[in-house]
């Protein structure tokens, strides 16, 4: 039960019934899925009885083979620290039907689901959230901790999905730089600025680079929740960036580098 984020696939079953689950591998068959052991119980109860309201209510699930249909996509995340639940519905058009009596529903179901968002994505194709949402109860967004410092998360921004896990990990990246505090650091494709700013209380300039607006918008917000005043986010491409970012400061202290995901430079 260690994943704070999932994302379940809505579609039409081989009888023609609406289906939630995931995806057979190499596929986009859905299998349909009740219960996960690595999915957070608290998410898949809101997963749950999001999909059982649009299942009960004739709303009808997204067909990939002729691009009908409204639920593409049901995504619910928690802060695991914090007990905030948000909820993304990923549709086909943003004419949700019952919308006010959904929300009344969830979150008479579920106390701890802090805000409800709609993400439209209508083209064919394997991503999953499209780039447009709209936050129809709460404020759009929820809170979480890695060690001390508070990040607030956005439908559309990273955050890595095992929580426990990302704490040691942080910790030791930052145990193995060995820094001193005058070190300039480089927090490349940073999201939300989650490593960047665990370390920067040891060095002496953080800069994050990412290519997506509201990950950089959280990533500075998260700066200011934390009263960090040394740290500086773009949104940037770190491959035509870094370079430029780097010989026009002139650094003459040593530089360290967090890799915030797979992509390489």
């Amino acid at each position: 039960f260690y994943r704070n984020k999932l994302q379940y696939p809505v579609g039409i079953s081989s009888d023609n019934k609406p289906i939630m689950g995931v995806f057979a591998s190499k596929s986009h068959r859905i299998i349909e899925t009740a219960f996960c052991k690595i999915q957070n119980e608290k998410c898949q109860k809101v997963a749950k009885d999001a999909f059982e309201f649009i299942k009960n209510n004739n709303i009808a699930p997204y067909n990939e083979e002729n691009g009908t249909g409204i639920v593409r996509h049901i995504i619910v995340r928690i802060g695991v620290r914090t007990d905030e639940l948000m909820l993304t519905l990923v549709l086909n058009n943003f004419d949700f039907p019952l919308e006010n009596e959904f929300i009344k529903y969830m979150i008479s179901n579920n106390p701890n689901l802090k805000t409800i968002v709609k993400n439209l994505n209508n083209q064919n194709t394997n991503v999953i959230l499209g780039k447009e949402t709209k936050t129809i109860y709460g404020d759009g967004y929820i809170f979480d901790y890695i060690g001390d410092k508070k990040f607030k998360i956005s439908p559309l921004s990273f955050y890595q999905v095992n929580p426990s896990q990302t704490e040691k990990l942080y910790s030791k990246a930052i145990e193995y730089a060995e820094l001193s505090g005058n070190e300039i650091v480089f927090d490349l494709y940073c999201g939300i600025g989650t490593i960047g700013i665990c370390a920067s209380s040891k060095v002496k300039k953080l800069y994050g680079i990412e290519t997506v607006p509201q990950a950089i918008m959280d990533a500075k917000e998260n700066a200011k929740l934390n009263n960090i005043e040394n740290a500086e986010f773009f949104v940037r491409r770190c491959r035509k960036n870094f370079t430029r970012f780097y010989k026009e400061e002139k650094y003459k202290t040593r530089c360290c580098f967090f890799r915030s995901s797979k992509k390489r430079l």
